[in-house]
C-alpha cells in the first residue's frame, strides 16, 4: 500500500526544473542577469527573458549563458539577438530611421499637448478679458434698494428680539 501512495504521488506530483547557470567569474553573471533584464522574450506580453517562464525564454537564457561562456562580447551577443529576433528584443531599440518614431513620439505629443494647451489660454485671454468692468448704473440701484431693504428689515427684526427676550426675562 505504502508503494502504491509514493508511485501515485510521484504521478502527479509537479516538478518545476531551477535553472542553474555556474559561472566561473561574477562579471560574467552580472552580465548574464542584466541580458536577462534587457531581453524581451519574443512569446509573453512584455516580459523578459529573467522573468519569463515559457519555453522559448528558456532557451534564450540558456543560448545567452553559452556566448557568454564563449567569450563572446556584450555586442556579438546583442547582435546576434538582433539578427535573428529584430529590434523587438531589445527594451531600449537603438536610434535609427527604424525606430525613430518610437523615440520621436513622446516628445511630439508632448509639444502638441503645450500648443493646444497654449491655444486655450490665448483665445480664452482674447474672449473673456478679466479686469473691473465695473456695474452699470441700474445694478448698482437695485444693489442699493435691495441692501436699503434688507437694512430696515434687519432693524425691526433685531427690536422684536429684543423686546420678546425682556419679557421672557421678566
Amino acid at each position: 500500500m505504502t508503494r502504491l501512495v509514493f508511485v501515485f504521488l510521484l504521478f502527479f506530483a509537479q516538478v518545476q526544473a531551477e535553472e542553474i547557470y555556474q559561472f566561473d567569474d561574477p562579471a560574467d553573471r552580472a552580465r548574464f542577469e542584466q541580458f536577462g533584464k534587457e531581453l524581451r522574450c519574443p512569446q509573453c506580453q512584455n516580459q523578459n527573458i529573467a522573468d519569463s517562464e515559457s519555453m522559448q525564454a528558456g532557451d534564450l537564457r540558456r543560448e545567452v549563458y553559452e556566448q557568454i561562456q564563449a567569450g563572446r562580447s556584450d555586442k556579438e551577443i546583442v547582435d546576434e539577438m538582433v539578427r535573428r529576433y529584430g529590434n523587438y528584443i531589445l527594451y531600449r531599440p537603438p536610434f535609427d530611421a527604424s525606430t525613430a518614431i518610437l523615440w520621436a513620439f513622446p516628445l511630439v505629443l508632448l509639444l502638441v499637448g503645450v500648443g493646444v494647451v497654449v491655444a486655450m489660454v490665448r483665445k480664452r485671454a482674447k474672449a473673456d478679458p478679466v479686469g473691473d468692468q465695473g456695474l452699470s448704473a441700474a445694478e448698482q440701484a437695485r444693489i442699493d434698494a435691495l441692501l436699503a431693504t434688507n437694512a430696515e428689515t434687519g432693524n425691526q427684526q433685531s427690536k422684536t428680539e429684543s423686546s420678546t427676550r425682556r419679557e421672557k426675562s421678566e
